[in-house]
């Protein structure tokens, strides 16, 4: 059979004259592509490293002289190697060492530290300044003993502080700006260290203290005058963060602090009779209250302690009386600039034993009582602070027994005040606040004359200049001293003189504490032809603490009676010590034992009397 023929192929043709016209093509046209693209070898002589930036004959450099233009000297490349370009005869060192192919602008990527250039000498006898340094340094051929490849020096390793603090015997640098320190003080926790020796502890606020340097109301008794244990009142604390101190019972959004005091004791002249009278054992209990609030703005505290003293042995007059001092004080934050005030107090006390105020002939001492408040604004101006306060009090005194059989009737003793305060203030320092408080009230009886036909009505007025303490751990508290004065209707003679009220808290010692009391008060007489008795009181008490479950007490008192109008001068003293064990937080017992006695320059008043005094204190 005849055999097909297959069809002819172009592909293979045309494959064959393109092998053949493309080497003549190319050989045509070399002429004119050399002259359309001519390299430059001298100024490029690789197209593919990089070209310099700027001036070829000044360019930038990072690098001080003796060094290559992009890299630190110590990371230059060896004599005889070279990064690029390719030349015969020398060894590639192949690689990108630290800095290659960086630029002469932008920021050194090398990461070393630069050296300054110093300026070169001029040459000898030229004004001419030498000619830059060249860009590159000639290189020398390679013999054949030099070895083809070496390797780069490493550079040192980095040494991180963190790490190397870890490995024995390394040495770190100090930090900048600070200075070694040599035997740094221990850090002192106060809740722990109270029962160290020698523990720095912070003191109480001074709204813990008692008395205030405001002018007192009407009837408050003297500080000091007082048969021992009818003024309840605790020791003082030596330092906050005391482990004994009480908790209290958490009431909603209020601390309630409960206590009550039970006393034993013997007086041995409770009278105070010249010069010496009967002695007799005595019994006292005094409760106390004291309730906080914990509220972020505004507070309320109330403050109430009150006693009852029963003595043993029939007297006439007879001294088992009550004690109450009660106060409620309210603030307000209209805003943080402006504050309302409020309180309210209740004081229920009788005549102290020897006053010439007691009547001949009582059966029991009159109890008189005084209940009033106070209402007022305080706005701060930057740093000057201004209080106005307006008072009403209202004293009065209670029918007592007499020997006869019969009642003596006292309410023409009766009496309102009225009167005002106003305080201007100036912080100059956060624990540091001078003020200038002046005061004036005026005094209603009840009955227009007494019952030796005198008119007692009266006016008064004050003025006090002083300041508010409270460097923590140092002085708390405020104390003023001014002038006072109360004006009577003639015949009864005016009062006046100098006045100190406050009271201070010094803690000496972190174990050692100092409190000063200061009371002034015109008090109204029953005396005829005598307006008024103006007293003056001051007394100082130190607590130290032997541990801190056992405190001693030295307390010194001094107080000053001048009855105008009679001529009679009164000077009275107390010492007193004693020592308080604290069994636990609820539990305390104290020992008291102290010594009154009383001087006066009219003849038959003057007496002493020793008292001693056992408590057991419950608190929660």
């Amino acid at each position: 059979m005849p055999r097909r023929r297959r069809a002819a192929s172009v592909i293979g043709p045309v494959v064959l004259g393109l092998a053949v016209t493309a080497p003549l093509a190319l050989v045509a046209l070399a002429p004119r592509l050399s002259q359309a693209q001519t390299p430059n070898l001298e100024t490029n002589p690789d197209l593919l490293a990089p070209a310099l930036e700027g001036n070829p004959n000044n360019p930038q450099s990072f690098v001080s002289s003796g060094g290559s233009p992009t890299l630190p000297p110590d990371q230059a490349p060896p004599t005889g190697r070279f990064t690029t370009p390719m030349r015969f005869g020398v060894t590639p060192l192949y690689g990108s060492p630290t800095g290659f192919g960086a630029g002469d602008t932008g920021f050194d990527s090398s990461n070393t530290r630069k050296r300054r250039q110093l300026a070169q000498a001029p040459l000898a006898g030229s004004t001419i300044a030498p000619p830059p340094e060249p860009l590159f340094e000639p290189v020398p051929a390679l013999s054949p003993q030099t070895p083809s490849i070496a390797p780069a020096p490493a550079p040192p390793p980095e040494v991180h502080p963190a790490k190397a603090a870890s490995r024995p015997g390394a040495i770190l640098p100090p930090p900048p700006q600070m200075l070694p320190i040599s035997n740094p003080p221990p850090e002192v926790y106060p809740l722990a260290a109270a029962s160290r020796p020698g523990a720095t502890l912070p003191i109480p606020p001074p709204e813990d203290f008692e008395g205030s340097a405001s002018t007192p109301p009407p009837g408050t008794p003297p500080p000091n005058t007082l048969p021992l244990g009818a003024v309840p009142h605790g020791t003082l604390p030596i330092a906050a963060g005391d482990p004994y101190e009480a908790l209290g019972i958490k009431a909603g959004s209020f601390l309630i602090l409960p206590a009550v005091e039970l006393s034993g004791g013997y007086n041995t002249n409770p009278t105070h009779a010249s010069p010496t009278g009967a002695s007799s054992l005595y019994l006292v209990a005094a409760p106390e209250l004291h309730v906080r609030s914990l509220w972020s703005s505004s507070s309320l505290t109330a403050d109430i302690a009150g006693s009852y003293t029963d003595y043993q042995t029939a007297f006439i007059p007879s001294l088992n009386v009550p004690y109450l001092n009660a106060k409620v004080d309210g603030t307000y934050d209209v805003s943080r600039y402006t504050k309302i005030l409020a309180e309210l107090r209740t004081i229920v006390s009788t005549d102290n034993p020897g006053s010439p105020n007691i009547i001949a002939g009582l059966l029991h001492l009159p109890i008189d009582t005084t209940v009033g408040g106070t209402l007022g604004a305080a706005q701060e101006f930057g740093r000057f602070d201004v209080s106005l306060k307006g008072t009403i009090d209202r004293s009065m005194y209670s029918n007592a027994e007499l020997t006869n059989g019969q009642t003596g009737n006292f309410d023409w003793r009766a009496f309102d005040q009225y009167g005002g305060i106003l305080r201007l203030a100036y912080e100059i320092d956060p624990g540091l606040k001078p003020f200038v408080e002046v005061a004036g009230d005026t005094r209603i009886h009840d009955s227009p004359v007494d019952i030796n036909g005198e008119d007692r009505n009266s006016t008064g007025e004050s003025a006090k200049f002083g300041g508010t303490f409270n460097f923590t751990g140092s002085l708390t508290g405020e104390i003023a001293a001014g002038y006072m004065q109360r004006d009577y209707v003639a015949p009864l003679p005016n009062v006046g003189g100098v006045s100190l009220d406050g009271a201070l808290l010094w803690q000496a010692t972190p174990l050692t504490s100092a409190k000063l009391t200061a009371v002034s008060a015109i008090n109204e007489s029953v005396l005829e032809g005598v307006s008024a008795a103006f007293s003056r009181d001051v007394n100082v008490e130190v607590d130290h603490a032997l541990r801190t479950w056992l405190i001693a007490m030295a307390q010194a008192g001094y107080g000053h009676d001048d009855y105008v109008g009679l001529g009679r001068e009164d000077n009275r003293y107390f010492v007193a010590a004693g020592l308080t064990y604290k069994l636990n937080r609820d539990v305390q017992f104290k020992a008291t034992v102290r010594e009154d006695w009383l001087t006066s320059n009219f003849s038959g008043v003057a007496y002493s009397a020793t008292s001693f005094l056992l408590t057991m204190r419950l608190q929660r």
